[in-house]
């Protein structure tokens, strides 16, 4: 019987819970697992080639070390996690063209675990033996010198091999082969400097601290040439979710978390969970996969020990050492409580048949004219329906949709091919698609009341009037703690007991994933959109649409002479 391959065994071992791990760290090897499950069918078209996976290994372990006392000189022997997150980049390919599956790498870990030198064994491989004619392989990052460090460990790999030595030629600022036009090169900052490059491979170091995009859109449409290039990033946790790395850590955790599909992006992130004990030994192990390899124990007890009486190192120990995003917003929603309360299997016409004439509340998020607005129709449980049912109608303009999806970082053409985007003409919402996507919903359920923002409404509040909706039927709701924390916090609860079902809406699992709340000093919260990882507007006309469930509930029971209730009718 064939023995299972390591990156499979590696996996195993993690999800069984054999390996400590954090969340992200272990859904990585969840996928892996699903992948396999599903490898070259019609549906997940891509194989996992142990051979090709074996090769990069004998590569790698006829390298050696050159730094530390206890390491100089001898061969590199790859952990078992390195063989992990290095097998399945090269190992996954297509099953039709036999070309890799992966064009980006994310490797988030903790500091002193060997990310610069992994990173010097990929940037050789890559692009001296990946079978790439004329292959440019570039090592990038804020600063030359930063980038100068994962070049310079390359050129210490090839000097230090007899073997690579006579093949490849070692310069100051470049390693080239002749025989195959090839070369890797450590980059310059300037973005504005980089017309011309083909690459092959990109080595971006230190992606935290990227302040914006530049280098990156650069890099990656340099790349659009090449048949199955690599951007290969590595990083420890920033402290800016607002930032070219706080969005690509955003999207890892999305692809991991199962929201968002992209199968040429592999992820990894070692980390400690939130409610981990920094100053538990079990959690240092947990975060660092080489703890007690590279990573040495009696160093992070110490720098445990300064952090423990100094707040300030208590931050820098987290982000630094734990690979913790000490200042970024967490998700705010279950997003376990909400697949549990997703109705699977059944076609959206089929969902809506089954609410006809049933009674519902609707929220309307104008957001900006030229983004996503949202129509969020809430139907309260009923006795043959133990949850909330939520149908969300979404709008964005036409012109501007592959844009803004690249922008949001969300397959938006694909959501609109499958019915759950509209579009309207020109590359501003036409509020008539609003008007009558209402319409509808009177006409087809039993909608009791709107509500609306009347910060962004303009003329809606009036058109729908002209359209036959009383006065009373339009609510307005301000975006403001009094009139929107109640509410939250119900659709909170109802969201972690999996009691809200939108029919499995993609759109609107991304939304929830996304959002994060501000809170006062009262114990109030509300979504905010500036600091969620994307777009929340099907949240936030939900949550509106239960404020109205919520009040008109209030409304058909019996005063009990509670005067706080009287704020529900505001």
């Amino acid at each position: 019987m064939t023995r299972p391959h390591v990156v499979d065994l590696y996996a195993q071992r993690v999800v069984a819970g054999e390996v400590a791990a954090g969340k992200y760290h272990r859904l990585a090897c969840v996928r892996h697992q699903r992948d396999r499950m599903c490898e070259a069918t019609a549906a997940f078209p891509f194989r996992f080639d142990e051979a090709i996976a074996d090769r990069f290994y004998r590569f790698a372990e006829k390298l050696k070390h050159y730094k530390g006392r206890q390491w100089a000189g001898k061969l590199i022997q790859l952990s078992d996690c390195q063989r992990f997150c290095l097998g399945a980049l090269f190992g996954w390919v297509s099953t039709s063209t036999g070309l890799r599956r992966f064009r980006t790498a994310y490797h988030e870990w903790p500091r002193k675990n060997g990310k610069s030198l992994m990173a010097a064994v990929v940037a050789t491989y890559g692009t001296f033996f990946d079978g790439e004619g004329g292959a440019e392989g570039y090592c990038a990052a804020t600063k030359r010198d930063q980038a100068r460090i994962v070049f310079n460990d390359a050129r210490k790999l090839v000097t230090m091999n007899m073997g690579l030595k006579a093949r490849i030629g070692v310069h100051a600022a470049n390693l080239h082969h002749v025989a195959s036009a090839s070369k890797l090169e450590p980059l310059s900052a300037d973005y504005n400097s980089m017309d011309g490059l083909n690459p092959h491979l990109v080595v971006l170091d230190e992606m935290h601290a990227l302040r914006d995009r530049g280098v990156i859109d650069v890099l990656e449409t340099a790349m659009g040439a090449r048949v199955q290039p690599i951007m290969f990033e590595i990083t420890t946790a920033g402290d800016d979710p607002v930032s070219p790395c706080g969005d690509q850590h955003d999207y890892a955790c999305q692809i991991l978390d199962g929201v968002i599909t992209d199968e040429t992006f592999f992820a990894f992130i070692a980390h400690a969970d939130l409610e981990d004990d920094p100053f538990d030994e079990a959690t240092w192990a947990k975060a660092n996969p080489h703890y007690g390899i590279s990573v040495n124990p009696a160093d992070l007890r110490a720098l445990a020990t300064k952090a423990k009486h100094m707040p300030s190192a208590l931050a820098a120990f987290q982000q630094k050492r734990l690979n913790v995003w000490v200042h970024a917003s967490q998700p705010w929603l279950s997003l376990e409580g909400w697949r549990q309360g997703q109705t699977t299997g059944v076609a959206i016409e089929a969902f809506l048949d089954a609410l006809r004439g049933q009674v519902c509340w609707a929220g309307v998020d104008l957001s900006s004219k030229i983004d996503l607005t949202a129509v969020a129709l809430l139907f309260p449980p009923t006795p043959e329906r133990a949850k909330w049912a939520l149908v969300l109608q979404a709008f964005t303009p036409a012109d501007t949709l592959r844009e803004r999806g690249v922008r949001d970082r969300a397959p938006y053409p694909i959501w609109q091919q499958q019915g759950w985007l509209s579009t309207t003409p020109g590359n501003r919402i036409d509020q008539q698609a609003i008007r009558e996507a209402l319409a509808w919903a009177d006409e087809t359920f039993d909608l009791r009341e709107i509500g609306v923002d009347p910060w962004n409404a303009g003329n809606l509040m009036t058109e729908l009037q002209n359209d036959g909706f009383t006065e009373a039927q339009i609510i307005e709701i301000p975006q403001t703690f009094n009139h929107l924390s109640a509410p939250s916090k119900d659709f909170e609860a109802d969201v972690l007991d999996g009691l809200v079902d939108a029919c499995d809406n993609p759109l609107m699992t991304w939304m929830v994933a996304n959002a994060v709340v501000q809170r006062d000093g009262k114990d109030n919260l509300q979504p905010i959109k500036k600091k969620s990882r994307g777009r929340i507007d099907g949240v936030v006309a939900a949550i509106m649409a239960r404020k109205l469930a919520a009040r008109a509930e209030l409304a058909e029971q019996p005063w009990t002479g509670d005067v706080r209730s009287l704020s529900e009718f505001v």
